[in-house]
């Protein structure tokens, strides 16, 4: 009894087989919503089409199931003409549509669990994505084989066919877990910076070039919309030229990467139709109005200037890589001086690997009309040549102007400093005297003291001197009058020059303002008896 009150209900998941019925049920969505999706609506389109043809349904399964081979890109023989070339178009709507089922799954995953995707639920749900697919796909398999004897059909190859659904798919989970995984992951495992800042100038060197196809194909269909409004109708009607449009658009991509291949100089070969920049030799093509884009003469002089298209597209590539390089730096990162050129190198190489891909997947045989398609190596290999060199040069020389720029700037703002600093010192000193040092300006404030300080203290001094020219109580010799005095004790007429000369700079200090220490008596009236002289010496004249 306590041992069962003490054990806990509650079940822990076991270590090994940590699914959860939400996780359970996220994955069943995943694994069903796309193929269910896709195969409801290609049953519909069989089905309207038979019976806006009036056809018998009898071969409808095998329709539908050669439908869905033929979006998944699965090569068709039927009649005995073989059908690779498909429309790109839907298998881009079905990789899209895959790619938001696994990222939706993986956001559910990650608010269900409250941390980051690890790598065994990114595994459930890349597994579950292709799952439902693969079971769809050896169903078709098996109801065309089953129709082979009595249809003009014959049965693909299994191991291809189920190589391009599993390509497609895990293609489709890997965009929709990488959207929300990839920069987390390049942390975790180390992956360079200038690598990962490759990915996004990469899909805009592809995007560009496939625009700028896009704008060379529709000025091809309007130089010949005579040929494309016969082609219209060639279908008989409202129906087949209805049909005719669809099917054209739903090729379109195929031709934006042809137009692509051809404008960064390779070139694209339609039976015995060959085209490029430099050459064109016509030949029979198929009635699709669409291909009314390839020209039926010889290549016109002009055209190797759209050469300029994958130089555009390069320079544009280095120049995006140089502005977020210079904002890295701006933001504080280390980024080193190399790491634009390798991110150039990177991004041109996914470019140049991307545009290869696709070349090769929008062409393929075509019963009597041979292969169909652009060389998709010589595609490749363009493509990273004028993204890899244009898009150096360019952020080379933005790197190298901003450093100069840069460089002007700091020396501009250094001699505005200083300019600032002189501004700052002449406001201070209006006059424009220099600066005197303390020890400096002693000597002349004593020299300015000496020349307006007062003249008393001279006075008193050369008094002073004066007084005590002789002994005390001998009569000064000028004033003696007498022969027969001893020649010693004469007054040297120099003396006298000396005493009149210090009785001159006495008035004169007296008549100047400093001079205050004499009073006006001292200064006009004769100088009083000196009580320090005996009685009847003569007081010094002046």
């Amino acid at each position: 009894m306590t041992s069962t009150l003490g054990r806990s209900d509650r079940r822990t998941t076991p270590e090994g087989n940590p699914v959860e019925p939400e996780q359970l049920r996220i994955l069943l969505g995943t694994a069903a919503r796309v193929p269910a999706v896709t195969l409801a609506l290609i049953a519909t389109l069989v089905v309207t089409t038979m019976v806006a043809a009036s056809s018998d349904l009898t071969g409808i399964y095998a329709a539908i199931a050669g439908s869905w081979l033929a979006l998944h890109q699965v090569t068709l023989t039927i009649d005995g003409v073989a059908l690779g070339v498909l429309p790109l178009l839907p298998t881009a709507v079905l990789v899209w549509l895959t790619a938001r089922a696994a990222r939706s799954a993986t956001d559910a995953f990650v608010a269900l669990g409250g941390r980051p995707l690890d790598r065994r639920n990114a595994s459930r749900i890349a597994v579950a994505t292709l799952a439902g697919p693969t079971v769809i796909t050896i169903v078709a398999l098996i109801v065309i084989q089953d129709a082979a004897s009595v249809l003009p059909v014959v049965t693909p190859n299994p191991a291809a066919a189920l190589a391009w659904v599993t390509a497609l798919y895990l293609f489709g989970a890997g965009l929709g877990i990488g959207a929300r995984t990839w920069r987390p992951l390049s942390v975790r495992y180390g992956v360079p910076n200038w690598l990962v800042a490759a990915v996004r100038p990469a899909a805009r060197a592809v995007l560009g070039m496939f625009a700028a196809a896009g704008v060379v194909t529709v000025l091809g269909l309007l130089w010949s919309w005579t040929v494309v409004g016969d082609l219209i109708g060639r279908g008989g009607g409202v129906t087949g030229a209805l049909g005719l449009t669809v099917l054209s658009v739903l090729y379109l991509p195929n031709v934006l990467i042809g137009a692509a291949a051809v404008v960064a100089g390779s070139t694209v070969q339609f039976g015995d139709v060959t085209l490029s920049l430099f050459e064109a030799t016509g030949g029979d093509l198929p009635a699709l109005p669409v291909l009314a884009v390839i020209p039926p003469g010889p290549a016109a002089p002009f055209w190797p200037v759209l050469l300029a298209v994958p130089a555009t597209v390069g320079a544009l590539l280095g120049r995006y890589v140089a502005q977020r390089h210079l904002e890295a730096r701006a933001r504080g990162e280390y980024v080193s001086s190399t790491d634009a050129a390798l991110t150039v190198v990177a991004a041109a190489a996914l470019a140049g690997a991307t545009s290869a891909l696709a070349t090769w997947v929008a062409g393929g045989p075509l019963g009597i009309f041979g292969v169909v398609g652009g060389n998709w190596w010589l595609a490749g290999v363009l493509v990273f040549a004028w993204s890899g060199l244009l898009g150096l040069v360019t952020s080379q020389l933005l790197l190298w102007r901003e450093h100069r720029l840069a460089a002007a700037e700091a020396v501009r703002a250094s001699a505005a400093a200083g300019e600032s600093a002189t501004e700052t010192a002449a406001a201070e000193n209006p006059d424009g005297d220099e600066p005197v040092e303390e020890a400096d300006a002693t000597p002349l404030d004593e020299a300015k003291a000496l020349e307006a300080g007062p003249a008393t203290p001279a006075a008193d001094v050369l008094e002073a001197e004066i007084v005590e020219d002789g002994p005390a109580g001998q009569q000064d010799p000028a004033d003696a009058g007498t022969e027969g005095e001893d020649p010693a004790e004469r007054v040297d007429p120099a003396d006298d020059e000396r005493v009149d000369v210090a009785d001159a700079e006495l008035e004169d200090a007296a008549d100047e303002p400093g001079g205050s220490g004499l009073t006006e008596q001292d200064a006009g009236a004769p100088p009083e008896r000196n009580g320090d002289l005996p009685e009847g010496a003569a007081p010094p004249k002046g």
